[in-house]
């Protein structure tokens, strides 16, 4: 299945260039998110792009599947990090969230089972957020608050609806799903390496 090595890649460079525009910009923690999704998509390019016999994709598909889901929940906290500290850059709450940010990980990698369900709700946190923000980060990126609800809701949108799709192809299901997510990574870069560091007074 090299094929799927294809779109694995497009997150990689897609990904990485986001977070290396997001870090520039000074958005830290949304350049390491974008960083983790594209060493996901980078398990499986090596995963799908260098297995000769089936070997390979056996050997890596607990990590593959570890990097998406932990990972992809880690990458989520890292975003609405990031969109948190727009709206109150004072500290104070920066070391409790960071602490329910390692419990909710430490529970997921002792019960994975929860992994899905903290994705869904740091997901839905930071739809949330970017709909409170949305005025405020439209002066500089020059989106819309639709065109940033539809950036920050499609990788939830995209985790729902088109990974593992009953009704398409397994392979157009995962083919669809990583192409979504490069268009995802490409939006967050301009929505959130435009706006400003610092919360509106």
């Amino acid at each position: 299945m090299p094929h799927f090595a294809l779109s694995e890649l497009l997150i990689v460079v897609v990904g990485l260039w986001a977070a290396r525009r997001l870090y520039g910009a000074g958005r830290g923690a949304a350049a390491l998110a974008l960083i983790l999704f594209s060493a996901a998509a980078g398990i499986g390019v090596i995963r799908f792009g260098l297995d000769r016999d089936g070997a390979l994709i056996a050997a890596l598909a607990d990590i593959h599947r570890f990097a998406g889901t932990l990972g992809g929940t880690a990458a989520m906290m890292a975003l609405v990090y990031d969109l948190l500290q727009r709206r109150a850059p004072n500290p104070v709450w920066q070391g409790r969230y960071m602490a329910a940010c390692a419990i909710a990980l430490a529970l997921a990698l002792a019960f994975p089972v929860l992994s899905v369900p903290f994705f869904i709700w740091w997901s839905v946190a930071f739809i949330g957020l970017a709909a409170i923000l949305a005025d405020r980060l439209r002066p500089a990126s020059g989106m819309t608050p639709l065109m940033t609800m539809s950036i920050a809701g499609l990788m939830l949108v995209n985790v729902v609806v088109f990974r593992q799709a009953s009704w398409l192809s397994v392979s157009m299901s995962w083919h669809i799903f990583h192409v979504l997510v490069a268009v995802w990574a490409f939006g967050l870069a301009h929505l959130l390496a435009a706006a400003p560091n610092r919360s509106a007074p």
